[in-house]
């Protein structure tokens, strides 16, 4: 690999990781928001945002 493939690479890693820290860390913080599961229920697919009493 030169330089600039791993330079591309390097720069969407970080890219990627700041989103899901931006995303999943916000949700952490906030009691409204709560993960979302799959329809297998096994994995995650992403977060959702409602008020304690819409649960």
């Amino acid at each position: 690999m030169d330089l600039r493939t791993r330079l591309l690479l390097g720069i969407t890693a970080l890219a990627v990781l700041g989103y899901v820290s931006v995303v999943y860390g916000s949700c952490a913080l906030d009691p409204d928001c709560h993960f979302r599961l799959c329809a297998g229920g096994r994995s995650l697919c992403g977060v959702d945002h409602a008020h304690v009493q819409d649960r």
